[in-house]
């Protein structure tokens, strides 16, 4: 089952330099390939092993701004790091949510944060690049290691302010990580879907917000 897998993914690096001659009869294969893929998938589905993980959260207020700081783990598969070497952009996300602990009923939400990230490598320059896509800044870096650490350390983010926040009730931060499928090119999310290597993200992790 890897093996076809792993077919499939070097169809769709070799189809982008592919002659546009030549492409509908490959594209046809792969199709097929996909298709056959699909059903041995559901047939024999292999455990998923989650390699994303949280390790420790907590928060300060500061400035009457609540901060979160975090040790985040970005473990990638062999399959991410082939297809992120060849070209393919990685983005990652860190969703953040702060909810209100009631008693009787369900937990209110607060606040809902979404942090995304792309990860690509430039071959000619053998460098990685981080993009925030929330704010736009780009940081450059020389390993894969160097990147994701940097990505996993997280410092001071600020939260929400303390004006959304009452002394007398219980909050919980919520936070877990995964990679997002759906940003990957339109050929290669089928491969993904169906493989436990690219099905990556964390469990929630939860940490106290103390007013």
């Amino acid at each position: 089952m890897p093996a076809l897998l792993n077919k499939m993914f070097h169809l769709f690096l070799r189809d982008r330099d592919f002659p546009s001659h030549h492409r509908p009869h490959h594209i046809a294969y792969l199709r097929h390939v996909l298709r056959l893929s699909s059903l041995l998938c559901l047939l024999f589905s292999p455990h998923v092993y989650a390699e994303f993980a949280i390790k420790h959260a907590d928060t300060q207020l500061n400035n009457d701004v609540y901060q979160l700081n975090a040790q985040l783990s970005y473990a990638l598969t062999p399959e991410v790091i082939e297809a992120l070497n060849n070209g393919v952009v990685i983005t990652l996300e860190l969703a953040i949510d702060v909810q209100r602990v009631r008693s009787f009923w369900w937990d209110n939400t607060v606040a809902s944060l979404r942090q995304r990230y792309q990860l690509r490598y430039y071959p000619l320059s053998q460098q990685y690049v981080v993009l925030y896509l929330n704010t736009g800044i780009q940081e450059t870096f020389l390993t894969l290691t160097a990147a994701l650490n940097a990505l996993g350390n997280l410092k001071e983010f600020p939260l929400l302010d303390k004006t959304l926040v009452q002394s007398s009730n219980h909050y919980q931060v919520y936070l877990q990580l995964r990679l997002d499928i759906e940003a990957l090119p339109a050929p290669l999310r089928p491969i993904a879907y169906f493989s436990s290597g690219w099905r990556l993200d964390s469990e929630w992790f939860i940490c106290d917000l103390t007013p």
